[in-house]
């Protein structure tokens, strides 16, 4: 299975209120710093209007990076536009801007992310429906890579077994 058009997400744990705004200048501050290992930073946009919508989105060429608040959880999630050899360069990039953020002063000490519970989502039906095929055949994958850049072992469970549902996977460990 060709390893992109896939999200992880990781989620808050302090869950102090921040303003979505507020990750902006962050943003910005990484485009002009180029601060993503092996990504091209293009563009800031706020989404922040929208609910449950993508709230603040960072565009790189190789993947996007958004901070959004669904069911009430804010989070940082990674999405793979290109693509790759092993699941694991698509978590890595993502706990790089986690702890980017989370040391960043603006931020510091309201935001801190879980390792212990992850979100990797599939966004494309067409190549990863919702079906127990495509769960068995990222399972290894997701296992072994969330286990070598974590250094914990992760249960894998599907959110949904509605085929209309994206695939999306709760990891916890």
């Amino acid at each position: 299975m060709d390893l992109y058009r896939l999200g992880i997400k990781f989620f808050d744990v302090a869950g102090e209120r921040i303003e979505p705004t507020e990750f902006i200048p962050i943003f910005h501050e990484w485009i002009q710093k180029q601060t993503i290992e092996n990504h091209l930073l293009i563009d800031v946009h706020n989404y922040s209007h929208i609910h449950d919508g993508p709230g603040i989105l960072l565009v790189a060429h190789q993947g996007n990076f958004s901070i959004e608040r669904a069911d009430d959880r804010i989070g940082l999630l990674y999405y793979r536009k290109q693509p790759v050899q092993t699941f694991t360069e698509i978590i890595k990039p993502a706990v790089q801007g986690c702890r980017l953020l989370e040391n960043d002063a603006r931020l510091r000490p309201r935001l801190r992310f879980r390792t212990d519970e992850v979100l990797i989502v599939a966004n494309d039906r067409l190549l990863a429906p919702n079906d127990d095929e495509t769960f068995s055949a990222l399972e290894p994958q997701v296992s072994s890579a969330l286990n070598h850049v974590l250094g914990k072992s992760f249960g894998l469970t599907r959110i949904s077994d509605d085929s209309k549902e994206r695939l999306i996977i709760r990891a916890q460990a």
